[in-house]
């Protein structure tokens, strides 16, 4: 996860002359929503399963980065949301929730299927001396588009030390006087990553078919503003979508290359673009390398280290670069909206940036189309 999604995700719109019920948050989980803080906990928090997600710093090496130990914090977490009666079905790093439109559908079948009521996001930021942790809660909205909805309440405590940090959750279920009825909570974290998400065949090439219908391109999603949203909220608001309209005009300038037609669209499920007249869409997704070639069924190579990938220059010049094969990277693919096949190319081309994942993969198009 970029470091700009990472500070989206961690920013607290607290104003100090605002009133407690004016506090928002953002949570970026399959989407960017606003949460209204509250200082109560949900009450079936003990009673009903919670799906915990993991955020940690991430590692830089070289010009890469790699993903922090989360499973490490997961382990701590658990042995204190046992201790409490929180019941986890399993514990998912925020870049897997958060690798591509499909993957959050796999992920909301396996949450609507557990019969979560509850989403807990677990975050460490800063590295000692100055590390922080925070546990945010809400609960889940039960909805086929996603994990959360704007406007719901969420409680959220933030300290230096972790375990200060449940305590006060502890203290807060007991003040509440909630019922605890979890008892059969596993001993040990059960960690969930690399869901099957494609139903269909994979194809190491490019449709011929794009030469005459229209692409469809996902958009990147903008937060909505409601009529009640106070100026300062609205503020943060604004800056957020800023940002968003320059990622989306850049995603416009490198599609100038791609040679065909396309549209960008805001839809993201396969059958709805189906719907609204597209057969082929432009998907991304992030997450390590390995986890990747996982879910796309590439061959895999045993211990792994890193990957050779097909990468263009400014001056269309073809380059082979090397990543570490844990690295977080972005490996776009076109997704086939009927039968649900998907089209990965000729070429593995993942980059550590979107923009320049998208660059390579649109240039490797290109030059397949020229043959």
């Amino acid at each position: 996860m970029n470091l700009f999604c990472r500070i989206v995700l961690l920013i607290t719109f607290c104003i100090g002359v605002a009133p407690l019920h004016a506090q928002t948050e953002i949570l970026d989980i399959g989407g960017p929503k606003f949460l209204s803080l509250t200082d109560q906990v949900p009450e079936n928090l003990t009673s009903q399963r919670s799906l915990i997600i993991i955020s940690v710093p991430e590692v830089e090496v070289g010009e890469f980065r790699l993903r922090g130990d989360w499973k490490t914090l997961a382990l701590k977490s658990h042995t204190f949301f046992r201790q409490i009666g929180v019941d986890p079905i399993g514990y998912v790093y925020i870049d897997d929730l958060n690798a591509g439109p499909e993957v959050k559908n796999s992920f909301l079948s396996l949450i609507q299927s557990r019969k979560v009521k509850n989403i807990i996001s677990v975050t460490q930021t800063g590295s000692l001396p100055n590390e922080e942790f925070s546990i945010l809660i809400t609960p889940f909205s039960n909805n086929e588009e996603n994990y959360i909805s704007s406007g719901q309440q969420a409680w959220k405590e933030t300290h230096q030390e972790l375990e200060r940090v449940m305590v006060r959750l502890g203290r807060q279920i007991l003040r509440q006087q909630i019922e605890r009825s979890n008892f059969l909570i596993p001993e040990g974290p059960e960690y969930l990553s690399d869901l099957a998400v494609f139903n269909g065949t994979r194809y190491e090439n490019y449709p011929s078919r794009l030469q005459s219908l229209k692409l469809a391109v996902v958009a990147f999603q903008k937060l909505e503003p409601t009529q009640d949203m106070e100026e300062y909220v609205l503020a943060q608001l604004n800056y957020y979508n800023n940002k968003v309209d320059q990622k989306n005009a850049l995603l416009l300038e490198i599609m100038k290359n791609y040679p065909f037609k396309y549209d960008l669209v805001e839809i993201s499920d396969a059958d709805a673009l189906y719907k609204a007249g597209y057969q082929y869409a432009l998907m991304p997704l992030q997450s390590t390398g390995s986890a990747i070639k996982r879910i796309l069924n590439y061959p895999l190579t045993p211990n792994e280290t890193h990957q050779m990938s097909t990468a263009y220059k400014v001056n269309d010049e073809v380059t082979l670069k090397k990543i570490p094969s844990k690295a977080n990277v972005t490996k776009y693919y076109i997704k086939q909206t009927i039968v649900k096949d998907v089209h990965v190319g000729d070429v593995w081309d993942a980059d550590g940036s979107w923009d320049q994942a998208l660059n390579n993969f649109v240039f490797n198009l290109r030059k397949a189309f020229k043959r």
